[in-house]
């Protein structure tokens, strides 16, 4: 509970008023204003402290996703049990966009009516791709008489992805294995893995974790990697750069090649970075969803400094051998084998 010491002090100084009165006009017919005046802030405190613990928020969105440009609509919604209507009340919450730096504390003021459920909702403007969070932190509920008010958290956190617009279309670099490759010539390192194990090797910086052996791991004392045998099949993989400089361009970039590539019918995937713990995650992109799927992932991903620590720790860390298009920025480049074919 938070005293407001001005509100006492306004209130006590009515009081006087009221005395003044009634000592030097003759004002008696006031003398019946003070005693509900005295007592009116010992029964409507006790009862304001007993309601408001009864009051529950929560934020909410009706939409799943959003294209840059349009608007969002979130919510706070709030529930008043109790007969008491609370005309003061203010939301302190953080409205943001984890790709931008953003984070300004903002608030809402708004009123609970009585024995009611109701919305409280705030358009916001998408001007920038990534993932714009509405989150709670506290709100404070003002009494009857605005001697005190009482403060909770309200702890919720609602995320909406926003995705590029009006794409642009791109000219793709040709893929050499859309003509096909003969699989008795096709190199052995080339193509998606396969279900059979060809080596165990020794762990690398970057390997997944679903490719661990564990037994063996547990029985060598040491991390110890299933190496694979890959298929015939070639594959494209698309390696965005998450940079923080040039995130925005990268993704709308990464957007206008995925679908320009779906619209060609090519089978592709997209590799997520996660320079934090030297990790990959693979998509595979064959219908709007899975991209959008993606992206989700996409946004919760930490950015870094260097502009090529995606491609770098790709090969690196012996991920899958195939061609990779790498997106930073504006720019797209293909190379096999870490050998750059064209720009």
């Amino acid at each position: 509970m938070k005293i407001h010491i001005w509100s006492i002090i306004k209130y006590i100084l009515i009081f006087f008023v009221i005395i003044f009165f009634i000592l030097v006009f003759k004002q008696n017919y006031l003398v019946f204003l003070l005693f509900p005046y005295v007592i009116l802030p010992a029964g409507l405190i006790p009862l304001f402290m007993i309601n408001v613990k009864k009051v529950k928020v929560t934020g909410g969105t009706n939409v799943g996703s959003a294209d840059k440009g349009n608007n969002i609509v979130f919510y706070l919604e709030y529930d008043n049990p109790t007969y008491f209507p609370f005309l003061k009340c203010s939301l302190r919450f953080i409205l943001s966009n984890r790709f931008f730096e953003n984070n300004g504390k903002r608030f809402m003021n708004f009123n609970m009516f009585p024995k009611r459920k109701d919305r409280v909702n705030m358009d916001v403007a998408t001007s920038k791709i990534g993932m714009v969070v509405f989150e709670g932190e506290k709100l404070e509920i003002t009494g009857f008489l605005g001697m005190v008010s009482y403060r909770f958290p309200a702890e919720f956190a609602v995320q909406v992805p926003v995705f590029p617009s009006d794409s642009e279309s791109m000219q793709v670099p040709e893929t050499p294995y859309s003509e096909g490759y003969d699989e008795y010539s096709e190199p052995d390192l080339k193509g998606n893995l396969s279900s059979d194990i060809k080596e165990i090797r020794e762990y690398r910086p970057g390997d997944r974790l679903a490719r661990i052996h564990w037994k063996l791991s547990a029985k060598m004392e040491e991390l110890a990697v299933k190496e694979m045998e890959r298929t015939s099949v070639m594959s494209l993989v698309i390696v965005p750069e998450l940079e923080k400089t040039l995130i925005g361009e990268t993704v709308k970039t990464l957007d206008a090649v995925s679908r320009e590539l779906a619209k060609a019918g090519e089978r592709f995937e997209i590799c997520l970075y996660n320079d934090k713990i030297c990790s990959f995650d693979y998509f595979m992109i064959d219908n709007e969803e899975t991209l959008f799927e993606c992206y989700r992932n996409l946004y919760f991903l930490p950015l870094y400094e260097k502009s090529e620590s995606a491609r770098e720790a790709y090969y690196a860390s012996h991920q899958k051998s195939s061609l990779v298009l790498t997106v930073y920025g504006d720019k797209v480049r293909l190379f096999e084998d870490n050998l750059e074919i064209r720009g």
